[in-house]
This record gives C-alpha cells, sequence and structure tokens, in this order.
C-alpha cells in the first residue's frame, strides 16, 4: 500500500483507537463466536466477509462464524426486491441512482434520516438473531447491517465489539458509523471520505480483505491452467456476479483490435450475457467467454490487464494480485466514485467511451515487456490481521456502570447509576425525566425465571465437572482456573452479563460488563486429609443451596480440591435467565480445549451463493405458508395445554421453606442405554423418562396417592442448532409418568406414546408462545402469572435430558474432563429436579433434591439402577437401527 496520507491516517488512528496489542490475547487459543452480516447482493459482500472468516480461524482456530444475510432477515421478499431494484437502477435508471446517491452527500439530514430508518428497520430484526446466536465478535460487510448494528448499539446496548468492513475503494454515508468500534478502509486516501459521510468514527486501514489465493504468482501456470495464449496480451473483463454494466460494448471493442490481444470475459452469473457474447462467433485464441469462475486468483494471476467498472472485491482481489486494472464507464454512484478514488490514488485509469479504452489497450499491449507494477498491501498505518486483531482488542463503551454490591440484594432490585449527571445546565428532573442508558432487554422466557425466584427457589442450573490430576500428577489449582477464566472471558459475553433495571413496567435489560475479575468468581474448599467423599458432597449441596449474588454477573465457580488420586471436582453455576441446559453446556464446553492431539476443526468457509432475482411476491407467499403450519401447530398444542388440568397432588410436592439443596449424581452405560432403546424401538430419551418413572414410584409413591406425576420436560425447538450458548431456547411438555406399579415395557410404551403424542401436537410451540405472550404484559403481572404458572399447582418433578453423542478428549486448565454432570433448578413446591446428560460412552444423571428429601437421595440412585437393570432384562436382542 503506498505511504501517502499515511502520517495523517495515523493521528486519526492514535485519536479514536486503542493501542492494539501485538499478538491476540491468546494466540491461537481462544476459539471465537463470530457473526458475518453480509448480504446476497452482487459478490462483492460476501467475498469481504469470506476473506475475514478465512483469517478469522487462522488467528483463532476452533471459532464458530455463523452468517446472517441482512436483506432477508429484514422481512420476507425483502432481499427479492431489493436485489431486483439495485439492477433496474444501475441497468436502466442509473441516474435516479447516481442522484440518490450524491444527495447523501449534499444534504446530510437525508443520509442521517435514511440511515436511522434503514437502521431501525434492520436493527430491530437482526436483534433476535443476535440474540439467538451470542457472538463475542460481530462484523459488517454490508452498510445496512452496519446501519442495524449501529441502532442496536444505540439502542439496546449490544456490548460486544462490531466492526464494518468497507468493500467498496470509497466510502459513502451509508457504509460508516460512529456507533462501531471499528470503521475499516482500505486505502489511506480513503480515510478523509469516511471522516466526512460520519464525523468523529473510528476509522483505520487495513489491507484489502481478500482471499490469501490472491497473491501473485506465476503467470505461466496459471495460463496453463485456463488454456491461455502465452505469448497474446490477456486481457480479462470482469464486472461482478451480476455481469452488468458496459459489458457487451467493452468485449465487442476488444475483440476488434488487432495484434496479439487475447480478450477474457467473466459473465458471472449473467447467462443471458453468455449467450449473448458467445454468439459473436469470434476465434477462441481472440475471445473466451465464461460464467462463472471458480479459480478467479488464477485468471487474475493469469491476466495482463483487469478492465473493470465497478470498483468493489473484483478491484480489490485484482490489486492485492497485482493486476493492473483499467476502469471502464464505471456504474453509477458507488462504482463513479470508487473509480475516481482508485484513479486519484495510481491503482488504475479510467475511460469513459470505446475509443478511449481501445487506444489504452492498444498502449498497454505495446509496454507488455515491462515488469507488472504492484504497490504493496501494508503501507503506512494499516492494521495487520485486517484490524481483526484491534477489533477483537477494542472495549466497547460501557452502556451502565457497574453498581456496588449491596449487603442484601433482591432479586430483581437491580439498580444502576443514572444516565445524567447533576451540574450546572443539568435539567430539572421533576420536568425531564433522565434517560437510562440502553440494556438489551431480556427475553420473556429469560425474565420468566428472574420473575420466579425466591429466597427460598434460586433459579441457577449448571454443571459439575470431575477432573482428573494434571499431565505432572498434581491436582489443578484455583489459580490456574482464574489464569483460564482471565484469558477466556473477553470471549464468553454469556459469563459477562449483568442486570440492569429498565423501569418498574419494564423486563430488567443485559448489559455487558468490560471487566470482570474472575477472582470474585471462582471459590475454593479444600479438603482435609483422610476427608471421605461425603465431605465433597457436602460442599457441593453447600455450593448449591446459596443463591448468586444479583449485582455482578450471574455466575459462580466452586473448586472442591484434596480428593483422593489428585482429582479435583468443579462446580459451576449460572442463573437460570442467562440460559437453559443447552446454553450453559455450551458455556462450559467454551472453557474446555481438545486434548493433544485431537483435531481442531474450524467452521467451512462462507456462503457462495446465487443472485436470487426472484420475484418478491414469491418470498412472501413462502412465509406465508410456514406461517399457516406454525400457526396450526400452535393452536394444537394450546388446545392440549387447556385440557392438561393441574398435576397430582402429592405430599412430595410442599412448599420449599429453606434454600437448602442436596445434589447426588450417578451414571449408566450409554452403549447398553443404546442397545435398550433401540430394541424397543424408542428413542434414547424415553427409555430414559421411563426409568425415572420407574425410579419415582418406587421412592416416593408410598407415601403419596396418585398413580402418576407430572414432570416438565424440555424440549429442544431446534434441534440442528447445537451451538447455543445463551438464553432458554427449549420448549416444555407436561409429560404425565406413569409411577403406579406396571411391567417394564409397558411402563416404556406409555412413556414413549405420551411424549410423541405431546411434541406432534404442538405442546412445545405453544408452551414458548405462552412465555412469549406472558413477557408482552407489564413486568409485575408477568411476575406474578410466572410464579403462578411454575409451580406445584402444575409440575411435581423437573426433568431434563441432554446429549453430547462424541466429544473429543478435553482439557480444563489442562486437566483431563472426565465426568460432566447436569444440575437443573427446582421451583416453587417441586423438590426433585434431574438433569441428564449422555456424553461418549456414560450418561450422568445429575439429581438436585430439596434439603427436606436428602433422606432419600441413596433409595432414588438405587431404584434407578434397579430400573435399567430390570428393563435390560425384560428386552429381547438389539434390533438393526439406532434408537439414539
Amino acid at each position: 500500500m503506498t505511504d501517502g496520507g499515511g502520517s495523517a491516517l495515523r493521528g486519526v488512528v492514535s485519536r479514536r483507537l486503542p493501542d492494539p496489542p501485538p499478538t491476540p490475547p491468546v494466540p491461537g487459543m481462544t476459539p471465537r463466536r463470530v457473526l458475518v452480516v453480509s448480504a446476497d447482493i452482487g459478490g462483492g459482500h460476501d467475498a469481504t466477509g469470506r476473506a475475514l472468516q478465512e483469517r478469522i480461524l487462522e488467528l483463532w482456530p476452533g471459532s464458530t462464524v455463523r452468517w446472517l444475510d441482512t436483506l432477508d432477515v429484514m422481512g420476507p421478499g425483502v432481499g427479492a426486491a431489493f436485489r431486483r431494484v439495485y439492477v433496474t437502477n444501475v441497468e436502466l435508471t442509473p441516474w435516479l441512482y447516481e442522484f440518490f446517491f450524491r444527495s447523501l452527500w449534499r444534504y446530510p439530514w437525508l443520509a442521517r434520516a435514511s440511515k436511522a430508518f434503514t437502521g431501525a428497520w434492520a436493527g430491530r430484526r437482526l436483534g433476535p438473531r443476535i440474540e439467538a446466536f451470542d457472538p463475542d465478535l460481530v462484523i459488517s460487510t454490508y452498510p445496512l447491517g452496519s446501519a442495524g448494528l449501529a441502532w442496536l448499539r444505540r439502542h439496546r446496548g449490544l456490548g460486544v465489539p462490531i466492526g464494518a468492513w468497507v468493500s467498496d475503494f470509497a466510502p459513502h454515508p451509508f457504509w460508516v458509523y460512529p456507533q462501531l468500534d471499528l470503521n475499516l478502509v482500505v486505502h489511506p486516501q480513503a480515510v478523509p471520505l469516511a471522516d466526512a459521510a460520519a464525523p468523529g468514527a473510528p476509522i483505520a486501514v487495513c489491507p484489502p480483505p481478500v482471499l490469501k489465493r490472491f497473491r501473485p504468482g506465476d503467470q505461466a501456470a496459471a495460463r496453463h491452467r485456463f488454456g491461455l495464449d502465452a505469448s497474446r496480451y490477456v486481457v480479462v473483463v470482469a464486472c461482478g456476479s451480476f455481469g452488468f454494466g458496459a459489458v457487451e460494448e467493452a468485449v465487442r471493442g476488444l475483440a476488434t483490435l488487432a495484434g496479439p490481444v487475447q480478450v477474457v470475459v467473466v459473465c458471472g452469473h449473467n447467462r443471458q450475457l453468455v449467450d449473448r457474447l458467445s454468439r459473436l462467433g469470434a476465434p477462441a485464441d481472440r475471445l473466451m467467454v465464461l460464467g462463472w469462475v471458480d479459480d478467479m486468483p488464477a485468471l487474475l494471476r493469469a491476466a495482463d490487464l483487469l478492465v473493470t467498472n465497478a470498483g468493489g472485491a473484483t478491484a480489490l482481489e485484482a490489486w492485492a494480485t497485482g493486476t493492473p486494472m483499467l476502469m471502464y464507464r464505471p456504474i453509477a454512484a458507488h462504482g463513479a466514485a470508487n473509480a475516481a478514488l482508485m484513479t486519484a490514488c495510481g491503482l488504475t485509469e479510467t475511460s469513459q467511451d470505446l475509443p478511449d479504452l481501445l487506444r489504452r489497450v492498444r498502449l498497454a499491449a505495446q509496454r507488455a515487456s515491462s515488469p507488472r507494477p504492484h504497490q504493496g498491501l501494508d503501507g503506512g498505518g494499516c492494521l495487520a490481521e485486517f484490524g481483526l486483531l484491534a477489533l477483537a482488542a477494542s472495549t466497547p463503551p460501557p452502556s451502565t456502570p457497574a453498581p456496588p454490591a449491596p449487603s442484601s440484594t433482591p432479586v430483581l432490585a437491580v439498580r444502576t447509576s443514572p444516565a445524567v449527571g447533576a451540574g450546572p445546565g443539568t435539567t430539572d428532573s421533576r420536568r425531564r425525566r433522565p434517560r437510562r442508558p440502553p440494556s438489551w432487554p431480556l427475553r420473556a422466557q429469560d425474565a420468566f425465571f428472574l420473575h420466579v425466584q425466591s429466597p427460598t427457589v434460586a433459579q441457577q442450573i449448571g454443571a459439575v465437572i470431575e477432573l482428573d490430576p494434571l499431565p505432572d500428577g498434581r491436582p489443578v489449582e484455583r489459580d490456574e482456573i482464574i489464569d483460564l477464566l482471565a484469558r477466556r472471558l473477553p470471549a464468553i459475553t454469556t459469563l459477562r452479563r449483568r442486570l440492569s433495571e429498565r423501569g418498574r413496567w419494564r423486563r430488567p435489560g443485559w448489559v455487558v460488563d468490560p471487566c470482570v475479575d474472575p477472582a470474585d468468581h471462582v471459590d475454593e474448599h479444600h479438603l482435609p486429609a483422610g476427608s471421605g467423599r461425603s465431605a465433597a458432597d457436602s460442599a457441593i449441596d453447600l455450593f448449591w443451596s446459596r443463591p448468586l449474588p444479583m449485582h455482578r454477573p450471574l455466575w459462580q465457580m466452586l473448586l472442591v480440591t484434596g480428593l483422593p488420586g489428585g482429582r479435583t471436582r468443579l462446580a459451576i453455576k449460572l442463573h437460570h435467565s442467562l440460559g437453559d441446559g443447552l446454553s450453559v453446556i455450551g458455556t462450559v464446553q467454551r472453557l474446555f480445549d481438545p486434548a493433544p492431539g485431537a483435531d481442531v476443526h474450524g467452521e467451512p468457509p462462507g456462503p457462495t451463493r446465487r443472485p436470487r432475482i426472484q420475484h418478491p411476491g414469491s418470498a412472501l407467499l413462502g412465509a406465508a405458508r410456514a406461517g399457516t403450519r406454525h400457526t396450526l401447530g400452535a393452536m394444537r398444542g394450546l388446545a392440549r395445554l387447556a385440557v392438561a388440568g393441574r398435576a397430582p397432588r402429592t405430599p412430595v410436592n410442599r412448599p420449599l421453606r429453606t434454600p437448602g439443596r442436596v445434589f447426588v449424581a450417578t451414571t449408566l452405560p450409554s452403549e447398553e442405554l443404546r442397545r435398550t432403546a433401540r430394541a424397543n424401538s424408542v428413542h434414547v430419551s424415553e427409555l430414559v423418562c421411563a426409568l425415572l418413572a420407574d425410579a419415582l414410584g418406587s421412592t416416593y409413591r408410598p407415601t403419596a396417592a396418585p398413580t402418576g406425576l407430572r414432570a416438565m420436560f424440555a424440549v429442544s425447538m431446534d434441534p440442528r442448532n447445537r451451538s447455543r450458548t445463551h438464553g432458554n431456547w427449549t420448549g416444555a411438555i407436561a409429560l404425565d409418568l406413569p409411577v403406579g406399579p406396571l411391567p417394564p415395557l409397558r411402563r416404556l410404551a406409555e412413556v414413549s406414546d405420551r411424549l410423541r403424542s405431546s411434541v406432534a401436537s404442538g405442546q412445545p410451540i405453544a408452551a414458548t408462545l405462552v412465555m412469549r405472550a406472558m413477557g408482552a404484559l407489564p413486568a409485575p403481572v408477568h411476575g406474578a402469572l410466572a410464579r403462578r404458572v411454575y409451580s406445584r399447582r402444575f409440575l411435581n418433578v423437573i426433568v431434563s435430558y441432554l446429549s453430547e453423542r462424541s466429544p473429543r478428549p478435553q482439557r480444563l486448565a489442562g486437566a483431563p474432563v472426565r465426568a460432566v454432570t447436569p444440575v437443573v433448578a427446582l421451583a416453587d413446591g417441586v423438590p426433585i429436579g434431574v438433569g441428564v446428560l449422555r456424553w461418549g460412552d456414560t450418561t450422568n444423571v445429575g439429581i438436585l433434591l430439596d434439603e427436606t428429601l436428602a433422606h432419600t437421595a441413596s433409595e432414588f440412585v438405587a431404584a434407578l439402577h434397579a430400573a435399567f437393570a430390570e428393563m435390560v432384562r425384560n428386552h429381547d436382542d438389539p434390533a438393526p437401527g439406532d434408537g439414539g
């Protein structure tokens, strides 16, 4: 990259950005969750995203990269409509496109209004998708996506680093936003334009974001790859994936040039252009017509000259490859702006008519023996690694200051400092209420578990992890856990969320705390020498009996050391409002490292999509059909819930008088469970529910008259998405467990039929719909309904089943992970909670009991194993297939 403007750029960057670290916080060892916000409108935005994804997976191996198409997210038919309008403007009404583009620069109020409108539209639609994925880094390669992210930062306090990469050479007002942490352009001369587009925005320069394959190389080998004549002057005409503009005019003229000139035209996905140019009948040594080209890096290396018209991704790729460029009749608006700035920077020439184009190509062909110009890409002031390290190291502005730790913090009494301080000129609070800093509203499903918490029923879930000794034989220590957390917390936003009040009548919000001290969240209990297993169990019981402090991020750890053989036990609990069982396990797994020698696979490359110029009505019709199916399923589920009635009354389900809890863990063999399930044509989860029904009946039925107990059984609403790390996304089924005396196979059949019938009737969808509807009510009303529903009135026991089929050998702070046992929360008057996690060769069962049932813990575990043994004896030889 040229040095022009480098000193000025350094002033701009140092004025707005913290000094980036020379290396990542943990080089190559801290996987990230990265969201790429792009759009399928031309190929440039996705091309930039793919280049960034390639570099992300090199910097942070094993990272999860998710893509969002902004236009498709904005609503049914929006993407198709925008693509049609874009193509129509460029091809048929370029004057209108140019008028709007110039007006954005001429009238700042128009730019502000347009960005505010599209930002609110895109931001509201992007919000739920961002919330579902829970990224720790968000990158945008599309202007409307950047507008939506800026709106989310301004109105909801989106607290993770956000960067926008300008895939045009010349930024325009829709590209740059002060609310983002970093706006990246590809040349120092583009910085003043970006600054004028959004004064005060953090702007920096990075090398052109293109795949590593776009680099100078062997021209002769590249020509052989495409069957091109090594003795000819090769002109490649490429005008993006749409292939529009004056392409046909340029090709017709270039094909008439005398001398050793060979023209290669890349039409992208424009099949009509391919057909028209193929009918020219020019010989192959003069004209080669191609559609979509997968190996564009080789073709650019083979070329002596690129003729293009937009200055977007194709031009940046040619620049990185070292291929000279010539702009011919640039397309309106952004194309003309890109061409003008690239010409001013000496990176291209611009031609506006055919004779001038032919003259320039003749002169270039005559100079073909001279060295190819190639300006460096890493000039002064450039950020390394496309600016990804600088973005990851940036600290988003805090939405609210952390409140002081109260002596006794009520569940929802989370206070924050006002946004407006007192002083001269401050508006009288009696006349104008200070505006609260932005925070991300809790989803109704998440706020539900804040409302149902009480002093004796803490809503905290998590896991107990058994750790083997370190390779040197010693146990893992608290300082090593803290050091691990200090490295990982910047990339795990779930563990940096704290509550923020949004008003009495509104649900609380989340803010992401930029600075969390892990030492405040990790306790240690060292067992005295000679202590038995009961001492470790007592420490775990006490840990689960203490509610989480609500004034800081809602999680806590306890490391139990002093166990025989150098083993340790790590208990992790999170508030249920942070997530369900899937989210908790997903968060815990982000603390794990693969064992030495295990493969670390990243995500595949980003989307390679064909432009879809379809009619907007077809997208609307498809959305309407899907909505109708969803509505019918919800109606069936609501009818099923309406007739379910109350849960059976039992002496076991009494109000919980104290927060005391007892935790017990046991295991079942996964392979034996699978064989038994296959033999009876059921799923493993159905078999587990039948075993629990048997054990519950054996343990508690002597004191209970009913022959059934109602379990709240969690069901994943998206089984394909196993990467949740935040939020409650599971539905629920009211499953009546037959606990009376029954033959094991009959009990299994009844459980399977009831479970499948509930799922098929749409009950999980209906339960989720009810929770969302409750969340639309004022917060006090929402809380009252939640506490009434989530109690012994409608359930007797809570059951959760999770599956991690083939986990790789894992380590935590260097210690091998032996077992992970889930822990579920109880409810008002519901003293039994069972979490089941299928983890490789073992299925780990975690049972949390109210302390009044402590005397039944060992009996319950024994009954569970007895039920499993009897079930194994009763099944026939396993049949082919997989019941798991």
